[in-house]
């Protein structure tokens, strides 16, 4: 994999992220240029329609196509995610109920087949689920092409031999939290899932999956993680609690996780939230633009493989080993508190990538906003490729250590706009943050750019 390629790529790729053509919901809109020298900031507001984003981006597209300037430019287009507002709106007549009971599940669809404690949802549709298994599980094998919405109307489900709520097949599942409800989901412990058919994860889906609803959720993963999806995760505005813990990762998706909206509460034994598709270079991202997240971490607080973005909401990792972490870091808007015992934001290749703690890897830090505190046992923010601080309010307590620093930065180092704070120290130049050569946070001082 050519990382300078993947970067180009996740940086144009993040574009059409923000810009939010497919789901319209008109957040911070980002144009990025296609170098790690160049910044460009536009925005549009939260109430703008989907119509009008989705014009913004023909419009930008049309320009970039007029101009000659190739997708990597732009980006508009290169990303999309699966969730439409549309997904949210259905006539209440279209629901079909099921209401669970240990050893009486019952149901008013053909679509829901009921085996003992084993609720099947084979087919397309909106179903409002009810009632409590102490040992069971609703599972979803609707056709690849057909849309599944599953209202959770005070559901208490836990299993002890696989995920409580496991989506094998289906185009898209929507879970949504019925008004004023309290819902739990649990899985068992020590468990396999038959032909990989699904993540191990009390809510484990092979589908794109999408959270919504204001009612709360609370998920505990007793096998491995609380929420994975093997697509898209995306979690919508307006989405009530979501408390999760889990032994392995919070909530992953393999291709994305966008946090929209919804208060979510993690603790993990590793990551909290992570999106880890290395192969795709539109994917393996992770977006934060309306959230309030907070994370208590065994690994990564937060880890999207090739991308992760925060714009708006509020991003809190209490305790992790490194607090964030991606190839291409992004910060625009919002804030952010992070406690790690090692390196507090870290941008670094994609695993597998090669590069060193002493080369410049192709890794990128920008930050045009929000405000940002750290609190590191090592590197406040370790860069294993350049960083840009032009913007936003960061403040940083790193290791006192002769080898460890407020910022290490392994290529190129812009401040220009950003006010830091590094250690109580008021920071005016970018000398100020260099690591000297040799010491253990990584090797050579970066070359000063502002």
């Amino acid at each position: 994999m050519n990382l300078s390629r993947l970067i180009t790529s996740g940086t144009a790729g993040l574009a059409a992220l923000t810009l939010t053509a497919c789901t319209g919901l008109g957040a911070t809109a980002q144009s990025l240029g296609s170098t790690s020298t160049t910044t460009t900031q536009t925005s549009s507001t939260a109430s703008a329609t989907s119509a009008a984003s989705a014009t913004a981006a023909e419009d930008a597209a049309a320009a970039s196509e007029d101009s000659g300037t190739s997708g990597t430019t732009t980006g508009l287009g290169a990303l999309d995610t699966h969730w439409d507002e549309d997904d949210l709106t259905w006539d209440p007549s279209e629901e079909r109920a099921v209401t669970l009971a240990d050893g009486a599940s019952s149901t008013d669809s053909d679509g829901v087949a009921v085996d003992r404690d084993v609720i099947t949802v084979s087919a397309g549709g909106v179903y409002r689920i009810s009632g409590d298994l102490s040992d069971g599980q609703v599972v979803v094998t609707a056709p690849d092409d057909e849309t599944v919405t599953l209202v959770l109307d005070g559901v208490d489900i836990t299993s002890t031999t696989g995920p409580a709520l496991s989506v094998v097949s289906a185009d898209e599942v929507t879970v949504v939290l019925a008004d004023g409800t309290d819902n739990t989901l649990t899985d068992g412990e020590g468990y396999e899932v038959a032909d990989d058919s699904t993540p191990v994860a009390a809510l484990a889906s092979a589908s794109d999956l999408t959270l919504a609803g204001s009612g709360s959720l609370t998920v505990t993963g007793r096998a491995n993680d609380a929420i994975s999806s093997s697509d898209g995760l995306l979690v919508t505005p307006g989405t009530g609690q979501l408390t999760l813990e889990a032994v392995d990762d919070g909530l992953r998706g393999k291709d994305y996780v966008d946090l929209l909206g919804g208060t979510i509460t993690i603790t993990a034994g590793d990551d909290g939230v992570k999106s880890d598709n290395t192969t795709d270079t539109d994917r393996g991202w992770v977006l934060v633009d309306g959230a309030t997240l907070t994370v208590a971490a065994g690994d990564d607080g937060i880890k999207g493989e090739q991308t992760l973005q925060v714009s708006s909401g509020e991003v809190t990792v209490s305790s992790s080993v490194e607090g964030m972490e991606s190839a291409w870091i992004l910060i625009t808007g919002g804030s952010v508190d992070v406690t790690a015992s090692d390196d507090g934001i870290n941008a670094t290749a994609v695993d597998g990538v090669e590069g060193g703690s002493e080369s410049d890897d192709g890794s990128l830090l920008q930050v045009t906003g929000g405000t940002i505190t750290v609190a590191a046992g090592t590197d406040g923010l370790d860069v294993n490729g350049s960083a840009e601080l032009t913007g936003g309010t960061i403040t940083i307590t790193s290791a006192a250590n002769g080898g460890d620093s407020p910022v290490d930065v392994n290529g190129e180092l812009t401040l220009d706009g950003a006010q830091v704070t590094a250690n109580g120290t008021t920071i005016t130049s970018a000398d100020q943050l260099a690591v000297q050569p040799g010491g253990p946070g990584g090797g050579m001082a970066p070359a000063p750019r502002g």
